[in-house]
């Protein structure tokens, strides 16, 4: 099979396909999401649609390190890289089941694992989103290749990218060859916060956790997450509100008016807030917004 070319940096109309976000439901990786009963789907974690038979490859370490992506400082330096890859088939792995042996309908992910870690780097220093094309072209050619596959999902995560945060993770989905998705997620970027309504909770500043998830973002803003960072920590650390619902909308206003991925009509912003000190026996109580582009367009007007 021929490897098709990279992608470019023009930006790609996907309002013919634009998300439902009425329905959009954050699943965590450790929860089973809902089935649609009348597509014979399921939605997976970033709310895409998934076939009901698949493989996951989670967590995988490169065998040579990509030098791809920059670093939490902004430099197009070499860093470690986790990868994760989804993949959802066509029809279901039945004849795979009956014989107790590996067939066409499915992948062996020893062997896929064994393509992904073996690729190298090709260039002094690439894009995350190249990289994910890169990723995509060894899953297609890894038998029996895109004649099962109806949607993979990539994972590129990178553990060191962020300042704050736990890691940055560039999500790259792709659903028969035709439609491409792209999501930005900054994990758990800490944050001391004057928040809070109680007398005691305004006295000084207290732990905060926040997530971004930057929904269709354009491939040519795949390193936009030192950017996204350091808007998200400036706009929270000087802010004193009582309620994280405030504070989730300030954030939202703040990010359409000066993260420059967010200016796209397509682009949706998912944010989430964590305040782990708020409740003794609890880990953390959360709050999570979504907006459409429009939606955010409206808050600023």
């Amino acid at each position: 099979m021929m490897p098709r070319a990279p992608p470019t940096n023009t930006r790609v109309d996907r309002t013919a396909t634009p998300t439902d976000y009425s329905e959009y439901v954050h699943l965590p990786r450790d929860v089973s999401p809902s089935p649609d009963v009348t597509a014979n789907k399921t939605i997976n974690m970033y709310g895409q649609p998934w076939c009901r038979d698949g493989i996951r490859v989670e967590d995988l370490a490169l065998q040579y390190a990509p030098k791809s992506g920059v670093d939490a400082w902004g430099r197009e330096k070499q860093q470690p890289v986790l990868l994760s890859v989804s993949l959802s088939f066509r029809s279901g792995f039945d004849t795979a089941a009956s014989q107790d042996a590996l067939d066409e309908s499915t992948m062996h992910y020893g062997l896929l694992s064994k393509n992904l870690r073996a690729l190298r780097p090709v260039q002094d220093w690439e894009t995350l989103d190249n990289l994910a094309h890169r990723i995509h072209q060894t899953i297609l050619e890894t038998p029996p290749g895109d004649a099962l596959i109806q949607s993979c999902q990539i994972e590129i995560k990178l553990p060191k990218a962020s300042l704050l945060g736990d890691y940055v993770n560039y999500v790259y989905f792709v659903e028969d060859e035709e439609h491409t998705g792209r999501v930005l997620h900054l994990s758990r970027v800490f944050i001391p916060t004057l928040i809070g309504v109680n007398d005691n909770e305004r006295t000084a500043k207290q732990k905060l956790y926040v997530s971004v998830w930057i929904d269709r973002i354009q491939a040519d803003d795949s390193e936009s997450y030192t950017e996204l960072e350091r808007i998200v920590t400036q706009a929270i650390e000087p802010t004193e509100f009582e309620t994280l619902e405030s504070l989730a909308i300030y954030v939202l206003k703040v990010l359409k008016m000066n993260y420059e991925p967010l200016k796209s009509r397509e682009t949706s912003v998912r944010l989430r807030l964590e305040k782990p000190q708020a409740v003794p026996h609890a880990s953390a109580p959360i709050i999570e917004i979504v907006r459409t582009s429009d939606e955010l367009a409206a808050m600023v007007r």
